[in-house]
């Protein structure tokens, strides 16, 4: 995995949020359904079953994960492009971190690699973390890794056992965050853990 020790310790910048386009609440599809119509990303007629243990989450209303609209949508045709081959798909969101009246995460841009997936898990080959490495050299800001995203294919948007391991171990600032697609039910669900506990909060696209 590629490291991301230390990142809480860059510098945070003093400055106003970006200007929201739409939040995406809790239990609201609706943005990512429109969204799925606006790319022309046809209904997948294909949904399966999963034996991953979801894991119980809550709700937090905290406004504080912002996704430049760019970034949001190149998860959606990656999580659906591979859908459509019956197989997860993953990456990292790289952005940045800032304080206003309080602090707050901004995804400007994903990246992923090649990846061994199957239509029930995912992970990176050996070549991808190489893979990654020239991608994020090839950044021309100040980045951090803000969290990472993950599909599943047509069993709902959830966190399992599996995935608050990987938090845990490679997500466990108190910025990052972690988003689940199912781009065959039109979900797209950001989670974070809070003292080990997994929330459901609400996203803010922004252009």
């Amino acid at each position: 995995m590629v490291r991301i020790e230390g990142e809480s310790k860059k510098e945070i910048a003093y400055l106003p949020p970006p200007n929201e386009m739409r939040i995406c609440m809790p239990y609201d599809n609706s943005f990512v359904e429109e969204r799925f119509e606006l790319l022309s990303l046809k209904k997948i007629n294909e949904s399966l079953s999963s034996d991953e243990r979801k894991i119980k989450s809550f709700t937090k209303n905290e406004e504080n994960f912002y996704i430049r609209l760019k970034a949001f949508d190149k998860m959606l045709i990656h999580s659906y492009e591979m859908a459509k081959k019956g197989k997860e798909a993953m990456g990292f969101m790289i952005g940045d971190v800032r304080r206003w009246e309080k602090e707050y995460t901004v995804v400007y841009d994903v990246i992923t690699a090649s990846l061994e997936t199957t239509s029930f898990s995912v992970r990176f080959t050996r070549e991808a973390f190489e893979e990654l490495s020239d991608k994020l050299d090839d950044i021309e800001y100040e980045y951090i890794i803000a969290g990472w995203y993950h599909s599943h294919v047509g069993y709902s948007s959830f966190m399992s056992d599996v995935d608050i391991s990987t938090q845990k171990l490679y997500f466990n600032k108190p910025f990052h965050a972690a988003m689940v697609i199912d781009p065959i039910n039109m979900e797209a669900k950001l989670f974070r853990l809070y003292n080990e506990t997994c929330f459901e909060i609400p996203y803010i696209i922004f252009e």
